[in-house]
């Protein structure tokens, strides 16, 4: 796996301590191969929406993780979900490898609506998160944030840890898929019919479009055969992680299925 300093990072020396104790590269553009892109918080954080927004389009795809460190910006932030970064009064407590060996320099705290992963040390003992984790969906790459300042001249004694928890926690972003094209067979019945559900309502991302399913009194998709649907439209290039592209709004639109979709968007404006 790669580990590659971008943003701010860098450029900054305390990349440096990162391209020793891990054997970091740094470099402007993001790699294609499985990868943990690095970058401070306040980077990300500080960044107007088109650079955030590239940056989790590059998550998207599966084997691409992106870790947050110090320092934040002490403010909430919306992307890719909410969550908050504020200071600390004492140093946390309670936890595993190199968060163990950094608590006692740790500033932050991490609260919103990431998700804590299965990972070694994801937590303190306060039950407060050392990692906090976002994934589009299950087959995506990752969002991730640590109050950990990986970039700590200790990491230098302790280069053995931190690179087994930089290991561990990347390997939660999966493989990376070889490119496919999309595939030459054509769209069946049920694609269509997955397709105008999905742009039938307004989701805010697949787990609420998949939960919906069971609520829906039109559509009759079972789960599984809704995932294996959207990886489908995925490898096609018809769906981004969150919802059906403009190709594929337009397929329907064209097909003899379009009228079905026409109508249930005349009958539920959003």
């Amino acid at each position: 796996m790669a580990i590659h300093l971008t943003g701010k990072l860098a450029q900054h020396r305390r990349g440096r301590i990162l391209q020793e104790a891990a054997s970091a590269i740094a470099g402007d553009e993001l790699p294609q191969g499985r990868a943990l892109a690095l970058d401070f918080g306040e980077s990300f954080q500080s960044a107007n929406p088109s650079v955030q927004q590239r940056l989790i389009d590059w998550t998207r795809a599966p084997g691409h993780a992106l870790l947050l460190m110090p320092p934040f910006i002490a403010e909430s932030c919306t992307t890719p979900v909410n969550w908050t970064a504020e200071r600390r009064g004492d140093p946390p407590r309670g936890s595993q490898g190199i968060a163990q060996i950094l608590a006692p320099e740790v500033d932050y705290r991490l609260t919103g609506k990431l998700q804590t992963p299965a990972v070694t040390g994801a937590t303190w003992s306060d039950l407060s998160m050392v990692v906090g984790t976002y994934r589009s969906h299950p087959a995506a790459g990752m969002f991730a944030a640590t109050p950990l300042p990986l970039w700590s001249l200790t990491v230098l004694d302790a280069a053995q840890e931190l690179r087994i928890w930089l290991d561990e926690l990347a390997a939660l972003a999966g493989e990376p898929r070889p490119d496919m094209k999309p595939k030459d067979t054509p769209l069946c019945a049920d694609h269509y019919g997955f397709l105008i559900y999905l742009l039938s309502g307004n989701f805010d991302n697949v787990n609420d479009a998949m939960d919906g399913l069971h609520a829906s009194s039109i559509f009759r998709i079972s789960t599984a055969k809704a995932r294996a649907l959207l990886e489908d439209l995925q490898s096609r290039n018809l769906h981004d992680g969150l919802k059906p592209t403009q190709e594929a709004e337009q397929l329907v639109l064209q097909s003899p299925y379009g009228h079905y979709l026409s109508a249930l968007r005349e009958a539920n404006p959003s």
